[in-house]
């Protein structure tokens, strides 16, 4: 398979440099929102520590966050961004700016009404997301959920603004957006220090701020693609209907995913203060490594997966699936054996500073440790969960979804006696190679009917199966892993001296990738031919 083929003359990129491109952009404004993330993150343990503050915190991020999931940027926009593409395929722009009307027009109405109510009672989300919670951090969460819930009308409309331009192949304003939020919320942070009563009650403010801040930077490259409009109320569209009806199994996939995550707080909120700050920070450098790589791949994928979808051309869309599950397991599979060896000085490089004690690195490495192990199935299940959705399939993501809910509850619950915190962490590990485990199986099974019954229209990518690319990826990352452990053995990172830590950290990643991109052309893992080829495009432009 080549990188480009002539079209009238002129070089094409394929459709797999097309999406690693696409992917490139979102991945590289990602890492830089990612790190504008990490800084903000940091300021906070230090102001913060892990303590009652960053406690409530955590809670209250969680109540807009599960809404906007389960309202615009889970549900909707699983089924919006493959819907928007058939209303471009069948009638254009104008068709395209009616059906993003009236979903405006269906969607405010929803939020306002959201909004207002959880402002009205925020004691009751509180309650039910953190029932261990004691007097004074309930009441701290409390007061943060109500100056937080504007976040989920502005984010929620970032959210369909970002798949308007996706589907037009603008993927850099809507992937930059978060880094100005974050920018937002260091600066509230600082700013609460110093002027707030009570100044995790800033950041809070902050994030709404920054939320309307991500819906403004989005609206000039709107008016540039035809697609600034404005709400309007018109149930009878059927491309509304056909947007329910597609949403109605679909919320209830996001339902039970973000019923996952109540588990999740509820059961730490029973451990003793501070626990699940760990677990927080131990989260966002997991998430780290997926926002950066595996979610920008399925962002880049879903517009040409949907593209296929909707000419029922399936088995170019299971080709693209193919090529994006290879994409996903060449960063994955690396980022995970590295966040295990080195979660240590990970941790006490970037979050051991202030009010965050060697202790809380200590426990919080630990956490990331057996996280990283579950990177590989999460990353498999986000680029594998919108495959399902543009085959129109709504049902197996909520049984694999409901799979990981029960066996992280059963699991969770009876190990966070003994375990405690990392009981718990456990047990969302099994859970997620429970929901991939459901996934791959169906489609797979899927893939093989439809390798039998269609000719593709574009070859099937030649190579390695995914699980022998899994494999080579494995492999190419072992020698740069173990030089990475070996050294890393030899330091003291929660205590040591920082900033002699940072650069020798930062040494051991990059002599860890040179050695991983050196064995991964030697076992023929051919994404690291296409990032050559893409670098060499670059420096010499055709």
């Amino acid at each position: 398979m080549t990188d480009e083929s002539s079209q009238g003359g002129r070089t094409a990129p394929s459709e797999g440099a097309t999406i690693a491109r696409r992917a490139g952009v979102v991945g590289g404004f990602t890492l830089l929102s990612r790190v504008a993330g990490y800084l903000r993150d940091a300021i906070m343990v230090n102001i913060f520590g892990a303590g009652v503050a960053q406690d409530a915190f955590v809670v209250a991020q969680t109540i807009p966050s599960i809404l906007r999931r389960l309202v615009a940027e889970g549900s909707l926009m699983i089924a919006f961004v493959p819907l928007l593409g058939a209303e471009k395929e069948a009638g254009g722009l104008p068709a395209m700016r009616r059906f993003c009307a009236v979903v405006l027009g269906a969607l405010l109405p929803v939020l306002v009404v959201l909004v207002a109510v959880q402002m009205a009672f925020p004691e009751v989300p509180v309650r039910l997301l953190a029932s261990g919670f004691d007097e004074e951090r309930a009441r701290v969460a409390a007061d943060l959920t109500r100056v937080m819930m504007p976040f989920l009308l502005f984010v929620s409309l970032t959210a369909v603004a970002s798949g308007a331009l996706n589907v037009q192949g603008v993927f850099g304003p809507p992937a930059a957006a978060p880094i100005l939020m974050n920018a937002v919320m260091i600066a509230g942070a600082i700013i609460g220090v110093t002027y707030f009563s009570v100044p995790i009650i800033a950041v809070g403010w902050a994030l709404s701020v920054g939320g309307l801040v991500m819906l403004l930077v989005q609206l000039p490259y709107l008016r540039r693609v035809g697609l600034l409009v404005g709400p309007r109320w018109d149930p009878s569209h059927s491309g509304l209907r056909e947007l329910l009806r597609r949403m109605g199994p679909a919320v209830f996939g996001v339902a039970v995913y973000q019923l996952n995550i109540v588990v999740i707080r509820w059961i730490s909120s029973t451990l003793p203060t501070g626990q699940m700050s760990c677990y927080f920070v131990a989260t966002r450098l997991e998430e780290f490594a997926l926002g950066v790589f595996a979610i920008s791949i399925s962002i880049a994928a879903l517009p040409t997966l949907s593209e296929h979808a909707a000419k029922g051309d399936r088995a170019a869309l299971l080709a693209t699936y193919r090529r994006a599950i290879r994409a996903t397991n060449f960063i994955t599979v690396p980022s995970a054996v590295g966040l295990f060896v080195l979660a240590e000085p990970i941790v006490g490089v970037l979050f051991r500073h202030g009010r965050f004690t060697a202790q809380d690195g200590l426990l919080t490495a630990e956490l990331l440790r057996i996280m990283a192990v579950a990177l590989i199935p999460i990353g498999l299940v986000r680029v594998t969960v919108p495959t399902y959705y543009a085959l129109g399939d709504t049902r197996t993501p909520v049984v694999a979804a409901s799979a990981s809910l029960v066996t992280t509850t059963a699991l969770g619950w009876s190990l966070r006696g003994p375990l405690e915190i990392q009981g718990l962490t456990l047990a969302t590990l099994a859970g997620a190679f429970a929901q991939v485990l459901v996934l791959g199986a169906r489609l797979q099974a899927g893939m093989r009917r439809i390798d039998r019954a269609e000719t593709p229209s574009v070859p099937t990518p030649a190579g390695p199966a995914v699980f022998s690319h899994a494999l080579r990826c494995l492999l190419a990352i072992a020698p740069g892993a173990a030089l990475a452990g070996l050294v890393a053995s030899q330091r003291v990172w929660m205590n040591g001296d920082n900033l002699a830590n940072g650069a020798v950290l930062a040494a051991l990643v990059v002599a860890a990738g040179g050695l991983y991109a050196v064995a991964g052309r030697a076992l023929g893992v051919g994404e690291i031919e296409l990032v050559f080829g893409m670098i060499r495009r670059r420096i010499r432009p055709r």
